[in-house]
């Protein structure tokens, strides 16, 4: 086994520009002296050695003969690397993006379970995905089955690693490997034109999972209406938090946020690796990867975080906000995304590139608790008065649907034609609002999505009939969960920050609720109101222009409380 070194006009040996392949696997917090090491010729330092427990030489180097045979090359960092020459271990970190996508393919090495044990666990997801997506199985038993084996699963250490977390990202079509070296297969009808499964089977199967969650709670509760708490419905939540705290539900999920969020829930050896380690997943080189840097310097842990906000904002204040606060966070932050935090799943489709979101407001970070704000501004009332438009108008064009056929196929043929199309209808009616996490309102009783995900159509029901009723009602409540927050805060105390708008699979507008604090004074700066953010809104429409815009839109300058 032989590591060449890169030379100019991207050369290895007599090699140009050769087709590689790359390994993700976890190994720096098992590091362990004295242990035996990988033998590679052509490198003038030691390979780390490892814990033996975690995985041996004889693993290691049979993972790799496996890839061998199909790929001349292949990158592992602990051999193309010399992780004690900081300034080089440093740009290859800032360079991880281009050398995970540049790879012609990537490999997942599973180590925690013998072959039979996790291609079992392996094949149970799957079969529980795909029935339930064939409508094989319910709801609460595919949830709960899949609850039961996800969480074995994400206990291999790869899935708690941060490093593997960034690196799920770079390279989302990976192949899994087993702990002898072997490809992860499985059997069944959801094979494409590969029985191996690929990291993107398990972030689909993460993706159906969340919606039999829903539909799971929403059958539980259905039977049981008076029950203040419902059985099995707390097991099937947690099934959430598990996708949460794995940050691999990214099939069709490109905003970073989602693997930030999920960085506090993974490991690293050194504090600054919190940055270095998912800072490639926004494309940023911070810290002394950065290609400005002539010699290393000492950054802190908060030198790292403070830079990586500022680049965040500066790409986006649209980005930068689309999270939702698990915690009360402390004062002056609250603009601030921090490890406590998720990404509702509404603002998962935000994508990190220009071509794909016009922010309507800028934020200036001056320090991690001072940071100012420069927009469009309305009042609650106004926004109140959106969403009641909004609703109102889906709700006379679902009674207007009274004259659809009953024959089955006529039906369907009825409800996708024209500018109806029923799924693309009902998701262009989508608004709603996500409180951040307070001690003064319940942040999850004060957020909603509108129409509910708890509302489901099939091709078969009368929608008039069974659907206008409670789709009024959740309309009705929304509006009284804007009057709660008024009564708590005051509606002169309250202001709505208008975003932007995304562009990607959906066209959505975002703005955060913001409440008046108090005043400060900032030297060299006029007197400003501080206003913290309490929440964050959103609204869907057909195109780039807005169709439904906010009242009395005023600018207005301040300071994040």
């Amino acid at each position: 086994m032989t590591s060449r070194k890169w030379s100019p006009g991207n050369a290895y040996g007599p090699d140009n520009e050769p087709k590689y392949a790359i390994l993700s696997y976890t190994w720096g917090r098992f590091e362990k002296a004295g242990e035996p090491r990988l033998q590679v010729e052509g490198i003038d330092w030691e390979v780390p050695s490892i814990n033996p427990t975690h995985f041996t030489v004889a693993d290691l180097r049979r993972l790799l003969e496996q890839i061998g045979r199909q790929h001349d090359y292949v990158w592992i960092d602990i051999a193309c690397i010399d992780q004690k020459r900081e300034k080089e271990k440093m740009q290859e970190v800032g360079r991880q993006a281009a050398i995970f996508k540049g790879a012609q393919k990537a490999y997942v090495w599973l180590n925690k379970y013998d072959p039979d044990t996790i291609k079992g666990y392996m094949q149970t997801l799957m079969r529980c995905t795909y029935d339930f997506a064939q409508g094989k199985k319910e709801p609460r038993e595919a949830a709960e089955a899949i609850t039961s084996t996800l969480s074995i699963l994400l206990e291999d250490p790869w899935f708690s690693s941060l490093w593997t977390l960034q690196e799920s990202v770079l390279q989302r079509h990976a192949l899994l490997m087993d702990k002898s070296g072997q490809p992860i297969i499985t059997n069944g009808p959801w094979l494409g034109e590969s029985p191996v499964t690929q990291l993107m089977d398990v972030s689909g199967a993460c993706a159906v999972a969340r919606v039999a969650i829903d539909q799971g709670i929403h059958a539980s509760q259905a039977a049981n209406p008076a029950a203040t708490s419902v059985p099995h419905v707390e097991r099937i939540q947690s099934l959430h938090t598990i996708i949460d705290r794995g940050g691999i539900d990214f099939t069709l999920c490109p905003n970073p946020n989602i693997q930030y969020s999920a960085a506090i829930f993974r490991q690293t050896s050194r504090p600054e690796d919190r940055i270095y380690a998912i800072m490639q997943v926004y494309g940023y080189r911070l810290g002394n990867s950065a290609p400005s840097i002539q010699r290393l310097k000492s950054f802190s842990l908060a030198d790292l975080e403070l830079q990586f906000l500022k680049s965040l904002t500066l790409q986006s204040a649209l980005l930068s906000q689309a999270f939702q606060h698990k915690g009360i966070p402390m004062p002056g932050e609250s603009w601030c995304i921090a490890n406590h935090v998720r990404v509702p799943y509404r603002l998962h489709y935000i994508v990190a590139h220009d071509r794909f979101l016009s922010s309507a407001c800028s934020i200036d970070v001056r320090r991690r608790d001072k940071a100012y704000f420069e927009g469009s501004v309305c009042s609650i009332k106004a926004l109140s008065n959106l969403f009641s438009t909004r609703s109102r108008e889906l709700l006379t064009n679902l009674e207007n649907m009274r004259g659809a056929p009953e024959a089955l196929l006529e039906r369907r043929l009825w409800f996708n034609r024209g500018d109806w199309k029923r799924d693309t209808f009902f998701r262009q009616a989508k608004q709603g609002l996500m409180m951040d996490y307070s001690d003064r309102l319940d942040a999850t009783a004060m957020s909603f999505e509108w129409p509910p995900n708890t509302t489901f159509f099939n091709d078969t029901e009368s929608i008039i009939e069974s659907r206008c009723s409670e789709l009024a009602e959740a309309a009705e409540k929304n509006q009284d969960i804007i009057k709660m927050m008024v009564t708590e805060y005051g509606e002169t105390a309250l202001r709505v920050l208008y975003l932007g708008c995304t562009e990607h699979i959906e066209w959505m507008q975002v703005a955060v609720i913001l409440v008046k604090e108090a005043a400060c004074q900032a030297i060299m700066l006029p007197k400003k109101i501080v206003w913290r953010r309490i929440g964050i809104c959103f609204w869907c429409s057909k195109a780039r222009h807005i169709e439904y815009t906010l009242e009395s839109m005023q600018p207005m300058r301040g300071r994040f409380g």
